[in-house]
């Protein structure tokens, strides 16, 4: 069996296919190897038993270097190679890795799941950390929190009910309540996600059947084709650069005054210009931005398609991007300033979460008195000013990083053979994008972006300055 020698650029480059898995084998580490396979990249170790068989066992996913900040389950190459020397010692003095998981397994299925409940939170466990991948792809973080944010609000009611009496009816009864609450879309929803948790219970033998498996959605659902108009479109961006005199309506006649933080203006802001999703913007780390290549590279594990992607930043996209920098909470005396552009108001803080960026739209569509806005929406709107100036559609689903593009050939031709990105026809297009979005939201005015804020005194900010 060949051996390579590892690197993060080499690791990076790999494309995971759905039809083909590979193996790559260390050559500086023996034991040590990489599995790529559909959108995952997860470091394994093999060793030998005094028996002679040799087990493998998984040491945690791929994440490149400028990527792995904050996240413990991440490894860059020289993260799983000194995991596998850690193991290899531990081994040495007797440890069975393999043996001791399966005996973690065993222990764990020996514990009995009562209620729904308790095999929700088995779900959600095994979804956060990676063992339960049903479509062979690691659930991202948000979808986690969105599916734990559901099950909070909306299964409550059926959270204590034991697992046998969780029937198709004491389903189809509580899908019907959210469905006469007016929530259409989350009663499909919430179908989706309670046969995700008995799939999973299945999958694990601690149930014979899946009872929302049986059931359709109550909801037909159509696809939103909202698309904001110029004077709709001025109005939102008005209220974004200044939220003076607007007031949002509150229940029995009242209203107060709107106060959504400019952070979360200049990011619904970014959301019109770049048309990428909103999770992807809460998230932005000042790691992937290059202001001398005026680029922003998202990395695969924060993309819904699964796959980095690089978007092109316009001027007035840059200008939006420092203020927010600006705007970032200064660090605490001895602390480094925090990764993310749009920082979050925990104890630890972290990114924005994404429905911060939903609820502040709900807010301001609101005041301005225009309904059934969202963030999304501008997405949508982006792509149609797009296509009717004529830039085409493969252009289009680049730019929006769609996972069903195939290019004009087969799946196969464009993942392996086509490694061209693009970036200069998405440049254009981005380019093309700022001009028509400032000429709509500032009409018979002079299209020039303001001049960029004044930034801090050099404080080790991790991004690089155009000369």
């Amino acid at each position: 069996m060949g051996a390579t020698r590892l690197t993060d650029r080499s690791v990076a480059a790999l494309k995971p296919t759905d039809e083909h898995r590979l193996e790559l084998w260390d050559a500086d580490l023996k034991g040590l190897y990489l599995r790529v396979s559909g959108h995952s990249k997860v470091w394994g170790f093999r060793y030998r038993r005094l028996d002679g068989t040799q087990p493998r066992v998984r040491l945690g996913r791929y994440v490149p270097p400028d990527h792995a900040l904050g996240d413990p389950a991440a490894l860059t190459v020289a993260g799983a190679r000194a995991k596998a020397r850690k193991l290899q010692t531990e081994i040495d003095a007797g440890r069975d890795p393999a043996t001791e998981m399966q005996v973690v397994k065993a222990e764990a299925k020996a514990q009995p799941l009562r209620t729904f409940d308790d095999m929700a939170e088995g779900y959600f466990k095994a979804t956060e950390s990676g063992e339960y991948r049903p479509s062979k792809k690691r659930k991202r973080a948000p979808t986690i929190l969105s599916e734990r944010n559901l099950y909070r609000k909306h299964l409550r009611p059926i959270a204590t009910l034991r697992i046998e009496a969780v029937t198709k009816d004491v389903v189809r009864k509580r899908l019907r309540e959210i469905l006469q609450e007016g929530k259409g879309v989350t009663s499909n929803r919430a179908r989706s996600l309670i046969s995700q948790i008995f799939a999973w219970g299945i999958y694990e033998d601690r149930v014979l059947k899946n009872p929302a498996q049986q059931l359709d959605d109550l909801a037909e659902e159509t696809p939103r084709t909202r698309v904001l108009n110029d004077v709709e479109l001025r109005a939102l961006w008005r209220a974004l650069e200044d939220t003076t005199g607007y007031r949002r309506p509150l229940p029995k006649g009242k209203d107060e005054a709107l106060m959504v933080g400019r952070p979360i203006r200049i990011a619904i802001q970014l959301a019109a210009l770049l048309l990428q999703r909103r999770a992807e913007i809460a998230e932005m780390r000042v790691a992937e931005l290059d202001f001398a290549e005026r680029t922003w590279t998202i990395p695969a594990a924060r993309t819904k398609a699964g796959r980095t992607t690089v978007v092109p930043l316009g001027e007035f996209a840059i200008v939006l991007i420092k203020e927010a920098l600006v705007l970032r909470p200064k660090p605490a005396d001895g602390e480094e300033p925090s990764p993310f552009v749009f920082v979050g108001r925990g104890e630890v803080p972290g990114a924005i979460h994404p429905s911060a960026i939903s609820h502040a739209m709900r807010d301001i569509r609101a005041a301005i008195d225009i309904p059934d806005i969202t963030v999304h929406d501008l997405r949508r709107s982006g792509a149609t000013r797009l296509a009717r100036a004529r830039v085409s559609p493969f252009i289009l689903s680049k730019l929006l990083n769609h996972a069903n593009e195939l290019g004009g050939g087969s799946s196969l031709t464009m993942s392996v053979y086509v490694q061209h990105d693009y970036l200069e026809e998405k440049r254009e297009a981005i380019e093309c994008l700022e001009r028509l979005v400032l000429a709509a939201v500032r009409p018979g005015t002079e299209l020039q972006a303001p001049p960029p804020p004044a930034l801090p005194a050099p404080a080790r900010l991790l991004f690089h300055e155009p000369a």
